[in-house]
Protein backbone atom coordinates (compact mmCIF):
# COMPACT_ATOMS: atom_id res chain seq x y z
CA UNK A 1 0.00 0.00 0.00
CA UNK A 2 0.90 3.40 -1.16
CA UNK A 3 0.21 7.03 0.39
CA UNK A 4 -0.48 9.78 -2.27
CA UNK A 5 -2.27 12.86 -1.49
CA UNK A 6 -3.73 11.91 1.51
CA UNK A 7 -5.20 8.79 0.19
CA UNK A 8 -4.76 5.52 0.16
CA UNK A 9 -3.59 2.97 -2.96
CA UNK A 10 -2.49 -0.50 -3.50
CA UNK A 11 -2.65 -3.12 -6.29
CA UNK A 12 -5.60 -5.23 -6.87
CA UNK A 13 -4.27 -7.86 -4.51
CA UNK A 14 -3.62 -5.27 -1.66
CA UNK A 15 -6.93 -3.88 -1.71
CA UNK A 16 -8.46 -7.38 -1.77
CA UNK A 17 -6.18 -8.41 1.02
CA UNK A 18 -7.39 -5.28 3.23
CA UNK A 19 -11.26 -5.83 2.17
CA UNK A 20 -11.57 -9.33 3.63
CA UNK A 21 -11.47 -13.09 2.72
CA UNK A 22 -14.49 -13.35 0.04
CA UNK A 23 -12.56 -10.47 -2.00
CA UNK A 24 -10.54 -11.54 -4.90
CA UNK A 25 -7.69 -9.29 -6.92
CA UNK A 26 -9.67 -10.36 -9.62
CA UNK A 27 -13.20 -9.08 -8.01
CA UNK A 28 -11.22 -5.76 -7.31
CA UNK A 29 -10.37 -5.49 -11.33
CA UNK A 30 -13.79 -6.35 -12.07
CA UNK A 31 -15.27 -2.88 -10.42
CA UNK A 32 -12.90 -1.30 -12.51
CA UNK A 33 -13.73 -2.31 -15.43
CA UNK A 34 -17.29 -2.03 -14.72
CA UNK A 35 -16.96 1.75 -13.16
CA UNK A 36 -15.50 2.72 -16.73
CA UNK A 37 -19.31 2.04 -18.26
CA UNK A 38 -21.14 4.68 -18.02
CA UNK A 39 -24.59 2.16 -18.12
CA UNK A 40 -23.04 -0.01 -14.89
CA UNK A 41 -24.48 1.15 -11.60
CA UNK A 42 -20.42 1.36 -9.88
CA UNK A 43 -19.71 3.73 -13.15
CA UNK A 44 -16.82 6.45 -12.49
CA UNK A 45 -16.78 4.81 -8.58
CA UNK A 46 -13.25 3.27 -8.57
CA UNK A 47 -10.66 4.78 -10.30
CA UNK A 48 -7.44 2.88 -11.00
CA UNK A 49 -4.17 4.48 -12.00
CA UNK A 50 -1.36 2.71 -14.10
CA UNK A 51 2.39 3.38 -13.75
CA UNK A 52 4.52 1.89 -16.60
CA UNK A 53 7.19 -0.38 -15.44
CA UNK A 54 8.84 -3.61 -16.03
CA UNK A 55 6.85 -5.87 -18.20
CA UNK A 56 3.21 -4.70 -18.13
CA UNK A 57 3.15 -1.84 -14.83
CA UNK A 58 1.28 -1.66 -11.41
CA UNK A 59 -2.00 -0.85 -11.61
CA UNK A 60 -3.06 0.56 -8.03
CA UNK A 61 -6.73 1.34 -6.72
CA UNK A 62 -7.79 3.69 -4.10
CA UNK A 63 -8.54 2.20 -1.07
CA UNK A 64 -11.42 4.01 0.16
CA UNK A 65 -13.24 3.98 -3.03
CA UNK A 66 -12.90 -0.26 -3.15
CA UNK A 67 -14.10 -0.22 -0.03
CA UNK A 68 -16.97 2.05 -1.08
CA UNK A 69 -17.79 -0.58 -4.00
CA UNK A 70 -17.08 -3.42 -1.88
CA UNK A 71 -20.27 -1.97 0.52
CA UNK A 72 -22.78 -1.38 -2.55
CA UNK A 73 -21.77 -4.81 -4.00
CA UNK A 74 -22.26 -6.41 -0.43
CA UNK A 75 -25.84 -4.89 0.41
CA UNK A 76 -27.74 -5.01 -3.05
CA UNK A 77 -29.96 -7.11 -3.76
CA UNK A 78 -28.86 -8.40 -6.85
CA UNK A 79 -25.88 -11.45 -7.56
CA UNK A 80 -24.76 -13.99 -5.06
CA UNK A 81 -25.81 -12.94 -1.48
CA UNK A 82 -22.38 -12.33 0.36
CA UNK A 83 -21.92 -12.38 4.29
CA UNK A 84 -19.72 -10.03 6.56
CA UNK A 85 -17.71 -13.07 9.00
CA UNK A 86 -18.07 -10.69 11.97
CA UNK A 87 -15.06 -11.72 13.39
CA UNK A 88 -13.40 -9.50 11.30
CA UNK A 89 -15.04 -6.38 12.60
CA UNK A 90 -13.72 -7.38 15.72
CA UNK A 91 -10.28 -7.85 14.75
Amino acid sequence: MIYHHGHEYGTAADIAHRLGPDITPAKVRDWATRATNPDDRLHGLLDRHHIPGRGRGTTYYRLDQAATVERMTRTSTRGATRRLDSSLLAA
